[in-house]
């Protein structure tokens, strides 16, 4: 989980947990704007953001660096 904060920190986001299984988290992240759901696969660092069609997939390094695929 440690990429995801150090994500949150570098978006200036609050991390909001509702929830948690062996293999992702999920919440919403609190950002100055807004909140916005979003879900954390624990093995892939793969984190997504929003739902719907404002939905956005981003992999994580492990500093919570966004890399490309």
């Amino acid at each position: 989980m440690r990429p995801l904060v150090y994500w949150c920190r570098w978006h200036e986001a609050k991390l909001r947990l509702h929830g948690r299984s062996e293999t992702a988290v999920w919440g919403e992240l609190a950002f100055p704007d807004g909140n916005r759901p979003f879900h954390f696969d624990l093995q892939s660092w793969l984190l997504t953001i929003g739902q719907g069609e404002e939905t956005r997939r981003v992999r994580l390094d492990e500093m919570g660096v966004e890399k490309g695929d």
